[in-house]
């Protein structure tokens, strides 16, 4: 003799079937007008030190290509705080010209070891047509 499943079981079993499917999303294949890719990650070293590293590439060769501004974020309670910013105006290799990419590696000895950090760059690119900007955080450290 067959046992026949209710319905509102099936329901369940096919909307949880739903649920776990593997979702599409329509990506652009660029980061922006000028920007075609950028990164920006954040390591501890064993000594405790952060390396904070980000790297930009346009679709061609930029008047000014880099980061106007590399912030370096504490997470506490339940926002991140930015304890340190590293500018253009201190750092001038955040920015390059004339280079169709840019790269910068940074460090920085955190206030509070044990904390988790992270980086954010705010990226730049300007030609004669305008200016694009992102911002960009990295993925936080463990």
């Amino acid at each position: 003799m067959k046992k026949k499943l209710p319905v509102q079981v099936v329901v369940v079993l096919l909307c949880a079937a739903m649920l776990c499917g593997i979702p599409a999303h329509a990506a652009e294949t660029r980061a922006s007008e000028r920007i075609d890719l950028s990164a920006c990650t954040i390591g501890k070293s064993d000594s405790g030190k952060l390396n904070a590293y980000f790297m930009v590439q346009a679709n061609g060769v930029m008047d000014v290509i880099g980061a106007t501004s590399v912030e370096i974020q504490r997470y506490s309670l339940f926002n991140w705080v930015t304890e340190y910013t590293f500018t253009s105006e201190d750092i001038p290799e955040l920015l390059t010209t004339n280079h169709g990419w840019h790269s910068a590696q940074l460090l920085y000895t955190p206030l509070f070891p044990n904390s988790t950090y992270r980086a954010v760059a705010n990226i730049y690119a300007k030609d004669a047509r305008g200016t694009s900007t992102q911002w960009l955080p990295s993925s936080p450290t463990t």
